[in-house]
């Protein structure tokens, strides 16, 4: 037999709206963060972006959970309950790349610390014409990065989407749980009212 509120932490309605609410703060907070400081720590163009952008789409995706598990939405919970594994490969994609790519690219980050917090410059790529940056953007790296150290940004970071990672797949499986509980219910209600 089943056991129907194996591995939950909270009530399972309730429960699954605290975590995407929970996960929503996160997700966004770290895609503002990826948006303004992204282009320190990843050095290819639109990769920063492509990864605040991603865990932006990932903060929504949470802000829509906390509505389906509010309402009871059968139809929602289906479509999350297919998409929802799209979205935690790509995750796990996302955070292998980006841990990688900190280990790989260090050496750079150290130099943008040793150089006042400058953004790193390619000494092989042809001189790109000066541009003056956006007052909105950030023209330096903050010196709280640079005072803990690349080794331990890199740690934390990568603990942080691995603690991500786990998340999506607890969530996943709230949403497994709700899922095959408004399918009983609807089955329930049918043999009740026959």
């Amino acid at each position: 037999m089943w056991c129907d509120n194996c591995f939950l932490v909270f009530p399972l309605r309730a429960g699954g709206m605290v975590l995407s609410t929970i996960m929503a703060i996160y997700c966004i907070a770290g895609g503002i963060i990826l948006f303004n400081y992204g282009e320190f720590l990843f050095f290819h163009y639109p990769e920063a972006q492509i990864y605040g952008g991603y865990a932006m789409a990932q903060g929504a995706i949470a802000i829509i959970i906390v509505f389906v598990f509010a309402n009871r939405s059968f139809i929602f919970t289906r479509v999350l309950f297919r998409i929802y594994p799209v979205i935690i490969v790509l995750g796990a994609v996302r955070g292998g790349i980006m841990a990688w790519e900190l280990q790989y690219y260090k050496e750079r980050i150290v130099w943008e610390c040793q150089n006042g917090g400058h953004k790193w410059i390619d000494p092989s790529a042809p001189p790109v014409p000066a541009t003056v940056p956006p007052k909105t953007l950030p023209t330096t790296l903050p010196p709280a990065f640079c005072n803990q150290g690349v080794n331990n940004l890199a740690v934390v970071f990568t603990g942080s989407l691995a603690i991500d990672f786990i998340l999506m797949l607890y969530m996943y499986f709230l949403i497994w749980r709700f899922h095959t509980r408004l399918r009983h219910y609807s089955v329930t209600c049918e043999q009740f009212y026959e």
